[in-house]
């Protein structure tokens, strides 16, 4: 074969796979996925709604990120090295960052929103996420000011962060939302609209966003990210869609991915032209909010862990299980199966049996007991206007009637306004689900840790909370293991939770579409590789 020959070979060898490798640009195909509530809030240490972050994940990039199995793996960062005594992790930046006007993004960025986090004003709902860093209890607390915070960037391209106690989790820690840089000099030029609109914002991440409206958020290429991986399409278009009608707009050809139920996926494998992948990410509970007060008799039966007990205690899972569809599993213990610990399964370590409190008579004791010493309630579960979900909190609803004679109200929501109303506090008792945003077993745990600013339930024990430190600087996995085991049944034992069922999510790609990368983990779905063929 001669040189003439073998350059057309290479030549047309390179236009073959040109789809996959010379993307880099964003001359790929165009992407469409839906969402299911407008988008109103971009801010990354403030953006809680799942629809959100997703937008915020691809428009931003931290120092670490999950590689799609729930490890975290380099992005901003290029190394991390931990002193010998586990109490200082020291963090070296990549040299090519930059952010979407051309300047340079620094340690400084990271330390700056981590800072954030923490404003005496409004501490994010994630700030006690980081209680490992030094000093964050008590800024909390109010003891200290923000500055406080064990975090330092001695120059450009090195964080500095100082620990309270040794802990593996700090990269995990790293990869969620709240983490993402933030540039201080230009924070302060938006005078309290950072993240509200779309030139309030700078991005570093493989996208901008281009158009930001009510129903629409569509992003493009970030000429100034230089990642490792090519980005890879034209646009990234999201389009606010009724989530019932997902389904028949990926079947129709309107939308290229979706997540969807058992059923769901059941129609289209038939076509074999569709892709899926699946976890059992979900697990749906009935929580009981523990902040509504003394002023009346549902606050002070809520509060009392007495009444929480004799409501838990008359969920019969045999009343709702035969109406579960085919996606969604009966379950007495919370933690799901797609959380691991050591490389394997956290739930078959820990076990899949929980302590199951149903107990007629000793429902009926609690009840009368709180009764007695908080006066007869008048509740109202919360539940989704979804069949499934609103099957169980009427099977709830039953068993509290049959066992107790209490007639609680069952009030249907949409999924996001049932959610925004439990954010807020404003409920009695919910049938919501939950997904942990990491494989570690003890960051979905921490969600009930008395200081946190995500405790839905407002649950508070010292004992739990020591638990929880345990689980974070044990030294080895049985310790980790044991700690978490311990924290999850006392979840049980102070009726802060029902566990109901576990649900698993079918994430399918359209005909000819691949590259996105989804994560089990708080709906994280990653566009930076998407082809479309």
């Amino acid at each position: 074969m001669n040189a003439a020959t073998r350059l057309v070979l290479l030549l047309c060898l390179m236009l073959c796979i040109l789809p996959l490798s010379a993307c880099n640009d964003g001359t790929g195909a165009s992407v469409r996925y839906d969402i299911s509530d407008s988008v109103t809030n971009l801010d990354p240490q403030y953006a809680y709604t799942e629809d959100a972050k997703i937008v915020v994940r691809n428009a931003f990039e931290g120092l670490f990120e999950s590689d799609g199995g729930g490890e975290a793996v380099p992005a901003a960062a290029q190394g991390i090295s931990v002193s010998e005594d586990g109490l200082t992790a020291t963090i070296t930046l990549r040299a090519d960052l930059h952010w979407s006007d051309g300047s340079a993004v620094t340690a400084g960025d990271y330390a700056f929103a981590l800072r954030r986090l923490f404003t005496a004003d409004y501490p994010s709902d994630y700030a006690s996420d980081f209680l490992c860093i030094r000093n964050a209890a008590a800024i909390l607390r109010g003891e200290k000011s923000a500055e406080a915070l064990g975090v330092r960037a001695p120059d450009d391209r090195t964080l500095v962060i100082a620990l309270e106690y040794p802990t593996d989790s700090l990269p995990y820690l790293l990869c969620s939302t709240a983490a993402l840089p933030c540039k201080e000099s230009f924070f302060e030029e938006t005078r309290g609209r950072y993240g509200l609109e779309r030139e309030m914002l700078l991005y570093n991440g493989p996208f901008c966003v281009y158009y930001w409206e009510e129903n629409m958020v569509q992003l493009r290429p970030n000429p100034e990210y230089h990642g490792v991986e090519a980005v890879c399409p034209r646009s990234v278009t999201f389009n606010v869609a009724d989530p019932l009608q997902h389904f028949a707009r990926l079947e129709a050809g309107r939308t290229d991915a979706a997540v969807l139920s058992y059923s769901e996926w059941n129609r289209l494998k038939r076509q074999e032209r569709y892709t899926c992948e699946q976890h059992e990410d979900t697990v749906w509970v009935l929580i009981f909010n523990e902040n509504l007060g003394e002023e009346t008799a549902a606050g002070r039966f809520l509060t009392s862990s007495e009444g929480r007990r004799a409501l838990a205690s008359a969920v019969d899972h045999r009343v709702f299980a035969p109406d579960l569809g085919n996606d969604l599993v009966e379950t007495t213990v919370f933690l799901p199966p797609s959380l691991r610990l050591g490389g394997e399964s956290y739930r078959k370590q820990a076990g899949f049996t929980g302590n199951s409190l149903f107990d007629t008579q000793a429902a009926q004791d609690a009840y009368r007991t709180a009764a007695r010493l908080c006066g007869t309630p008048q509740l109202t579960i919360l539940a989704p206007d979804e069949e499934a979900h609103s099957a169980a909190a009427t099977g709830i609803q039953r068993c509290w009637r049959d066992t107790l004679a209490l007639n609680a109200n069952l009030m249907q929501l949409p999924r996001a306004e049932l959610l925004e109303r439990v954010r807020k506090g404003e409920y009695q008792a919910a049938v919501l689900p939950l997904r942990p945003d990491s494989e570690e077993p003890e960051r979905m745990l921490m969600s009930f840790r008395s200081a946190s600013t995500g405790n839905i339930a407002g649950y508070s024990s010292m004992e739990y909370d020591a638990l929880l430190e345990q689980a974070s600087s044990a030294g080895s996995i049985q310790g980790r293991l044991q700690a978490c085991r311990r924290a999850e049944k006392m979840l049980y034992e102070d009726a802060v939770l029902v566990p109901l069922y576990f649900q698993t999510n079918y994430y399918v790609l359209a005909p000819g579409v691949e590259g996105i990368r989804f994560s089990p983990f708080a709906g994280e779905t990653l566009f930076r590789g998407a082809l479309k063929r």
